[in-house]
């Protein structure tokens, strides 16, 4: 495992990384080139994301507070879905994402409905769910026109804070720190 890596976040990650690289203007491949390290570990974040929300939910399930639990669902899969990479353009990754994390969501439901227990999420789960919802929003905001669906995360996030009692970050993160990546 490598050390702990800092890239910025989705919010600020272009104009930061143009200006790290000092060039003016970038061919399509060269972008490419630039930016997918840091996509890299943003995909890593959000799947990070998915599996504590999944294992928030079995909690849920296990307690018998399965009124989210459809809501939660949809998220886990439209994230998947968006940051989902898919080298044939034929695949929607939305399906592919309903594959991978529909399929796995519904049976952590299924097993702690069944037993009545769900593995407890870490201090480091919940950090990864809120991180990963907030990296999720500014990459959202960036592609413009879903302020809908940001603002449902915006209160996911919200509700988790307070149901978890973690503290919003003092001023927007500007940085994201993963541990166990290198670029």
């Amino acid at each position: 495992m490598n050390g702990p890596i800092q890239v910025p976040m989705p919010g600020a990650a272009i104009p930061a990384l143009m200006k790290q690289d000092g060039k003016g203007t970038y061919s399509l491949s060269e972008f490419g080139e630039l930016i997918e390290p840091v996509y890299r570990v943003y995909r890593e974040q959000i799947r990070r994301c998915i599996s504590g929300l999944t294992g928030y939910a079995a909690q849920c399930a296990a307690a018998q507070r399965g009124e989210q639990i459809p809501k939660l669902r949809e998220h886990i899969v439209m994230m998947g879905g968006f940051w989902g990479v898919e080298k044939d353009a034929a695949v929607d990754p939305y399906e592919t994402s309903e594959r991978n994390y529909g399929r796995r969501f519904d049976a952590a439901i299924a097993e702690a409905r069944q037993t009545g227990a769900a593995p407890p999420l870490t201090e480091q789960a919940m950090r990864d769910v809120l991180t990963g919802l907030e990296v999720h929003m500014q990459e959202m905001d960036n592609s413009g026109d879903l302020d809908d669906l940001m603002a449902e995360y915006g209160l996911l996030s919200q509700q988790l804070r307070a149901e978890w009692k973690m503290e919003p970050p003092e001023s927007q993160q500007t940085v994201l720190t993963m541990e166990g990546m290198g670029l």
